[in-house]
């Protein structure tokens, strides 16, 4: 299990499009990722991860088990931070 603290950048945060977005890098990978805000962890679901409201600047942490467990924190690492929406090569 990786665990990771990340300020999001993003413009309104995760907020439908973001969301939308943070959801299919999520699901691209083989391994079980919440998210951690203010206290309250939800798995990857839209509807929970827009509930969090989280807004620009703010932090979260990622949590991922499972086999590809360190590419999916970077590939989501790097989309909250950069806006990049690319997956790495696994």
């Amino acid at each position: 299990m990786l665990k990771s603290q990340v300020s999001v950048k993003l413009k309104r945060g995760l907020q439908a499009r973001n969301t939308v977005k943070f959801f299919v890098i999520a699901a691209s990978f083989e391994c079980e990722i919440h998210i951690i805000h203010n206290g309250v962890t939800c798995g990857i679901n839209l509807m929970d991860i827009m509930n969090l409201n989280v807004l620009e600047e703010d932090k979260i942490i990622i949590v991922a088990n499972g086999k590809d467990e360190s590419y999916a924190i970077l590939a989501l690492k790097g989309f909250l931070s950069e806006g990049q929406s690319d997956v790495p090569f696994k």
